[in-house]
């Protein structure tokens, strides 16, 4: 035998074994008597056995409708969990959506999106990825995330990937309250920053041929980097406790600015630091030739402001 299953006759089923009266189930059904009484006996056909035993007066399951009643009620419930899944997925208030996000972008571009992606979809189950570019590209390559936010890197030229640049992320130079190059009169000197250990998080690559520059260094002289790091709290603490310098995004460090525990130090340099040293390039990136979930599209129109669909990919721009 070989079973097909229809849902609205396996629904006559269980409505006329919870009835046991063919005029009563057909009326939930809205459905004439005729037309019912059809729709289960081609339930019975296509399962090559009989459900129902039928007298004058009576309809009673038979042991083989007993024993499937149960799965059919199982198989409704499942077929409507998946209903609402489906209705969750295109309407993007349900379901599961899994993205990645820089630092820099939680800081930054992210800001905001999150509690207003909560109220629209108060439904949806979110499994946000940390990490820099290198970190989100292999869940991104494996599709266990359906785009990432952040510094683009080597994607960003890549044709296997489509990215929706942002604004670039302000940056600059930090020091503790009371360093040395923030305590005295004068303006520090660019060239001073090569007499301090640096840190910072992973950043943009083309930043370090940019720092040589400023700094008056041979292209091949190694960067005086002390600490890199991924954690906030480490860096933070490395650099309050220390002469270190931390070169970050400005939104981050902003609250320690105010608070004058840290001295945005970049702003002070002589000569000026150039704008482009300054700039942190951010963007949207995903799979090129890969359809979006909904909800991913509606997290990109958050970020990106209305009308993104309308816009189109545009590639990052490289400092």
């Amino acid at each position: 035998m070989d079973a097909e299953f229809d849902l609205k006759h396996l629904r006559h089923f269980v409505l006329l074994a919870e009835e046991l009266n063919f005029t009563r189930a057909a009326e939930r059904a809205n459905l004439s008597q005729t037309a019912f009484s059809r729709s289960v006996q081609a339930l019975e056909a296509g399962l090559g056995v009989r459900v129902f035993d039928r007298g004058t007066r009576s309809v009673h399951l038979t042991s083989a409708g007993q024993t499937l009643v149960a799965r059919a009620r199982q198989m409704l419930a499942q077929a409507a969990d998946l209903a609402r899944e489906v209705e969750g997925l295109a309407q993007a208030t349900g379901g599961m959506l899994a993205f990645g996000a820089s630092l820099m972008a939680i800081d930054g571009a992210l800001e905001g999106v999150l509690p207003k992606l909560r109220a629209q979809s108060p439904l949806l189950r979110l499994d946000i990825a940390v990490g820099n570019w290198r970190i989100l590209k292999t869940p991104l390559e494996q599709e266990k995330i359906e785009f990432f936010v952040g510094y683009p890197g080597a994607l960003a030229q890549d044709p296997d990937y489509t990215t929706f640049a942002l604004a670039p992320e302000t940056a600059s130079i930090y020091c503790r309250a009371g360093h040395p190059l923030a305590s005295g009169a004068t303006a520090p000197l660019a060239r001073q920053l090569r007499d301090y250990p640096w840190a910072n998080v992973a950043m943009a690559e083309n930043l370090s041929a940019r720092r040589r520059v400023l700094l008056g260094m041979p292209p091949d002289a190694p960067l005086p980097l002390a600490f890199t790091c991924d954690s906030q709290t480490l860096l933070r603490e490395a650099v309050l406790g220390s002469d270190m310098l931390l070169l970050t995004w400005d939104s981050w460090v902003r609250a320690d600015v105010r608070k004058r525990a840290l001295v945005d130090l970049g702003s002070r340099l002589r000569p000026k630091l150039p704008r482009d040293v300054r700039l942190i390039d951010c963007a949207i990136v995903h799979r090129a030739g890969r359809t979006l979930l909904p909800a991913a599209r509606k997290v990109i129109e958050l970020i990106m402001g209305p009308g993104v669909e309308g816009a189109g990919p545009a590639r990052a721009a490289t400092r």
